[in-house]
């Protein structure tokens, strides 16, 4: 195999792995978890963000047909209340009513076993955050540009290993995709996130915040550096490093 082509799948390979890695980092999972009643297993699943639209809904599969329990919840928009779980075969679930998007909802579950209660996440709180809803295109184009833009970062930044580098092209078409990404896609997607009312445009830091200005900013300083021959193949082995480390930084 050549040397480029092993360069594009160790490029390939260590985009994936921080991709992957990226929501766990970045608290963007769900919270989820079991525990163990009676040698019975409850499980749980929470989500941390949902689009408005629609109640907030959440499931736990349970095993145990003894246990039962109740949710609260207050919303930073003001209103708050408390619920029994609904109970099915297997099932408990309880919905919680969305407030306007841009709100946060704190919300507990308790379990109870007799005279015996838990809370699950075990004394946590669960956080969500409502938001608009984002459209199915911006919901394709924003992970696919941020991943070819990252593959080609790193594999620009691998460059520096290869006595044959090309960094000019490679540093063209990572700044191409990051421009995209941060002066279109992400401001998008933020305004589509904030859901402002009819005929009100959002302020422009709402819209372009730090990530839709870090991945064209750096590229940008980047590109100029590579023209002007400032030891291009570090400025690209450099730009890459600080590409994959934002992306798993918690935002």
């Amino acid at each position: 195999m050549s040397k480029n082509g092993i360069l594009w799948i160790s490029a390939t390979v260590i985009v994936i792995v921080f991709y992957l890695g990226r929501p766990l980092l970045r608290g963007d999972q769900p919270v989820s978890g079991t525990i163990g009643i009676e040698g019975k297993k409850i499980t749980y699943l929470f989500p941390v963000e949902w689009e408005t639209g629609e109640d907030i809904s959440f499931m736990i599969r349970n095993d145990n047909p003894k246990v039962t329990g109740y949710y609260k919840w207050k919303s930073s928009a003001g209103k708050k209340g408390q619920a029994e779980l609904k109970k099915k075969e297997k099932e408990l679930s309880g919905k919680i009513p969305a407030p306007p998007p841009g709100s946060d909802v704190k919300w507990s579950v308790v379990l109870r076993f007799g005279e015996k209660e838990t809370t699950v996440p075990y004394s946590t709180e669960v956080t969500t955050r409502v938001t608009g809803k984002v459209s199915i295109i911006i919901k394709v184009l924003y992970p696919l540009i941020l991943f070819i833009g990252a593959l080609f970062a790193v594999r620009g930044g691998l460059e520096f290993f290869n006595p044959q580098a090309k960094p000019r092209l490679y540093t063209i078409f990572t700044t191409i995709f990051f421009i995209c990404l941060g002066f279109f896609v992400i401001p998008v997607k933020n305004f589509m996130l904030s859901a402002p009312p009819p005929g009100v445009l959002p302020a422009a830091g709402d819209m372009f915040n730090f990530e839709s200005m870090f991945y064209p900013g750096l590229w940008i300083v980047v590109s100029i550096l590579v023209f002007f021959r400032v030891k291009p193949g570090l400025m690209l082995l450099t730009g890459g490093i600080l590409t994959l480390l934002y992306m798993i930084i918690p935002g």
